[in-house]
């Protein structure tokens, strides 16, 4: 091991197949090596440019100015040394598309060709994302009928520490790793056995799906490797432990290396990683390029720079997705200093701003990606992430899974109408019909034929990946079948198969998508509205009467409900407490919407970004309601007692204690119903029925920590066998197969936690981070650095300087805030 570079003992040698020389094209290169070397070149740039995102953030400057796009003669440059002003990377990506030929034109992958498995257009259907720790993720991922399974180390990831009192040693990221490395060897074991289950690789390698492996944010450090005992950004890591050692083997099933890259938003942030990725390239003996990238577009200010990052990518950029919620996330976090947003629930893909998104991210790909007239690049769709509830489902919710398979195929339905874009001579209003019957003239060009899913459920992948995959012929079909409906609780809904319903098709009309006669209408383009960079970023034509700017960033309209205060409160203290448990991909019971919902890193920043903008900027409701205290409902426990009534003018401040105690009170309804449940399950199964309350509460008890860390399975079993004149040893196994997954314990931390971070008038980004940092902290530890995150620098660093606080504690306060 190198003698800069620090590996902790045990992870080295539990994963050292992970580590040491590997080789490569001839060329011998060893894994630590090459992370040392990268470290030392880019880990303070790295914290350079993430110190620029804070200080954008708190600029005080109106977001019209500090958020515009680059003036037309601000110069940009490229991993090559080549330096272009805005208007020449923009002029010379129009002259690509319009086959202009000058010196400035240029164009995605021109020198390593798209690889056919990676190809966004060659391949038509859902990519799956995910971590492949447990090792059944794989196998769910592999045998799921998607296009491409991306193993994730960011929003979705394994576990980049390891939660207190949770037994385990080493952070779960180091069993993905390795799980990917065994996959991709061809390794894995078939059949394999996990918890009871058996799983299979149901497909032959050839027709797997195109594996991704999602990079972590530049944000993100690891602290499992240290350079000079200071953390290395995760990236880097990520980046040389997957490419050496899953190269050749991807290589050998006719494959390549291929990276999903998150959080990017500025020229500056590409560079560095086009740069990393460059060196490993020389390192293999690789041509520039052959790294291929699919980007996601999930951060408004990478929107302002995109056709500038899109050159900086362009050896590489194969695909460019539109990351929905970390996009609104941003856009809470762009307004921060100036405006409150309406109900983020409210702001989906078909508000106008989020529409805009969506076109801009095609156009640009499509202008960028032709060759030789012909897209060669592509936007890919956004996540749908609904789980279906299982027939077994104590409350029976899976009634609801209809709606969820009708809302997928709308979803994707909609990505794909999005994308058709006409480019003609001369605008006029045509419908899909015309151009396949040849009545107009111009080109057809059909750039959404990918988009994301979370969850593997057949009905769910099959619903999605339906629109995406039809032919051009077929569409209209899809939009005209006969509409069938099913009654749910009193609510009629369609079939997943139905044709559009009348309100649906209000809304594909009124999103320009289908005419009044419902037939579908690509977006027509002229040439002459997009040859100038001017007249492609403010021709109000284009941009469905705005300039792009405000068609993009404009605040949406919309109220602030009581309501949605305490869902978004709700679903931010629910994932939070699972982060605090290890777990980054958390399914969650969507009240609202009565749906289980995946959530992610993304998800919980929209809510926290929000709660925080409503407490700090002393916004008021803008409509009448109630906060809601907790109900046992034919749906499970929810929030549906009307308690506290919030008339239209009330600051949501005034009431934030009352919420959180409102949340506190769900959770210990929520864990009654649950533990109840189990000891009506042993009672019956003994042919008891009495003396539910002792059991009851022998069973709160053990599972009330770890669980059992306050009284054992056993001890458990025994006092309700003792009760029940029962055999202990069958009750301890009821219990162990019945008990929670995560450690309750954690539930009063997140809530602490949520308190102290809505309260404290300094925001912090991407504040996952804080529960990344707090989980594996013992009880007095974590109260100690909790206290001296949301305080002030300055009285940190007088603690340290008088011993109260070691100095660790202040690089984790300049970590959380990225404060370099």
């Amino acid at each position: 091991m190198s003698s800069i570079i620090r590996i902790p003992e045990e992870i080295y040698e539990k994963y050292k197949d992970l580590f040491g020389e590997k080789i490569i094209n001839d060329r011998t290169i060893n894994v630590e090596k090459l992370i040392e070397e990268l470290s030392l070149e880019f880990s303070e740039e790295i914290k350079s440019v993430i110190s620029k995102r804070r200080k954008w953030l708190e600029s005080k400057e109106s977001v019209e100015l500090k958020g515009s796009f680059p003036s037309w003669d601000e110069i940009f440059i490229d991993a090559d040394g080549n330096k272009r002003t805005f208007r020449e990377i923009v002029q010379g990506m129009i002259d690509n598309a319009l086959e202009v030929e000058s010196k400035l034109r240029w164009r995605l992958n021109d020198n390593v060709p798209i690889p056919n498995d990676a190809h966004p257009l060659k391949n038509p259907g859902l990519e799956i994302t995910g971590p492949w720790y447990p090792l059944s993720r794989a196998y769910h991922q592999i045998n799921t009928d998607v296009i491409s399974a991306m193993e994730d180390e960011e929003d979705a990831s394994p576990a980049w520490y390891v939660p207190y009192a949770s037994g385990k040693t080493v952070a779960d990221v180091w069993e993905g790793r390795k799980n990917v490395k065994l996959f991709l060897s061809g390794k894995a074991p078939n059949p394999y056995y996990e918890k009871g289950k058996t799983y299979s690789i149901n497909k032959s390698r050839d027709k797997w799906p195109t594996v991704f492996h999602r990079l972590p944010g530049l944000h993100i450090l690891d602290f499992d490797i240290t350079l000079d005992g200071k953390p290395i950004p995760a990236i880097i890591s990520s980046a040389v432990i997957y490419t050496l050692n899953n190269y050749n083997s991807l290589k050998s099933a006719g494959s390549g290396v291929y990276f999903y890259l998150p959080k990017t938003q500025t020229p500056e942030e590409a560079l560095l990683v086009e740069k990393i990725l460059r060196r490993i390239e020389g390192k293999l003996g690789l041509k520039i390029g052959t790294l291929k990238l699919a980007l996601l577009y999930e951060e408004v200010n990478a929107g302002r720079y995109l056709p500038v990052i899109l050159w900086i990518f362009r050896e590489r950029l194969v695909k460019s997705n539109n990351g929905r919620w970390d996009y609104l996330g941003s856009l809470i976090e762009m307004w921060l200093q100036d405006k409150v947003l309406p109900d983020p629930q409210n702001i989906t893909m078909t508000s106008p701003n989020m529409m805009a998104y969506q076109k801009y991210n095609a156009l640009m790909m499509l202008l960028s990606g032709m060759k030789d007239g012909e897209a060669d690049a592509a936007p890919v769709g956004g996540m749908a992430a609904v789980m279906l509830y299982p027939q077994t489902d104590p409350f029976e919710r899976h009634k609801y899974n209809v709606k969820a398979l009708r809302g997928i195929k709308l979803d994707k339905l909609r990505e794909r109408l999005i994308g058709l874009i006409f480019i003609t001579d001369k605008a006029s209003k045509v419908t899909l019909d015309d151009i396949i019957q040849g009545k107009v003239k111009g080109k057809l060009y059909d750039m959404f034929r990918q988009s994301w899913v979370a969850t593997k459920e057949e009905a769910y992948v099959e619903a999605g990946n339906k629109p995406l995959r039809a032919s051009l012929e077929e569409l209209q079909k899809l939009i005209d079948a006969p509409v069938q409906y099913v009654t749910i609780e009193g609510t009629k809904l369609p079939t997943v198969d139905s044709g559009l319903t009348p309100e649906e098709r209000i809304l594909f009309q009124k999103l320009g998508l289908i005419d009044e006669h419902g037939k579908i209408t690509p977006w027509v383009i002229s040439k002459d509205m997009i040859d100038t960079p001017e007249k492609l970023l403010y021709n109000k034509d284009l941009w469905g009467g705005k300039e792009l700017w405000h068609a993009l960033y404009d605040v949406p309209e919309g109220d602030i409900t009581p309501e949605h205060v305490q869902h978004a409160f709700y679903m931010a203290a629910n994932y939070g407490f699972q982060l605090l448990n290890g777990n980054l991909a958390a399914a969650i019971d969507d009240y609202e919407v009565k749906q289980r919902f995946m959530n992610d890193l993304a998800t919980y920043r929209i809510f926290t970004a929000w709660l925080w903008s409503l407490m700090n900027r002393d916004a008021t409701v803008t409509k009448d309601g109630y906060i809601k205290g907790p109900k046992l409902t034919r749906d499970g426990v929810i929030p549906a007692n009307d308690v506290l009534k919030m008339t239209r003018g009330t600051k949501v401040r005034d009431i934030f204690e009352d919420l959180w105690k409102l949340h506190f009170e769900w959770t210990y309804e929520f864990y009654k119903e649950q533990d109840m449940r189990v000891a009506k399950r042993i009672l019956e199964s003994f042919g008891k029925n009495d003396k539910l309350e002792e059991i009851y509460n022998i069973i709160s008890k053990a599972y009330s920590s770890g669980p059992f860390r306050e009284i054992s399975a056993k001890e458990a079993a025994q006092k309700i066998g003792k009760l029940l004149d029962a055999t202990p040893s069958e009750i301890e196994e009821e219990l162990i197969n019945l008990a929670p997954r995560f450690d309750r314990s954690m539930a009063p931390v997140i809530m602490e936690i949520l308190m102290k971070q809505f309260l404290y008038p300094k925001y912090i980004m991407n504040s996952g981070k804080i529960l990344f940092v707090l989980s594996p902290l013992d009880p007095e530890r974590r109260l100690k650095v909790m206290d001296s995150i949301f305080s002030f620098k300055e009285i940190i660093e007088d603690k340290v300087k008088r011993g109260e606080l070691d100095k660790s504690v202040l690089d984790l306060y300049d970590y959380i805030y990225d404060n370099y």
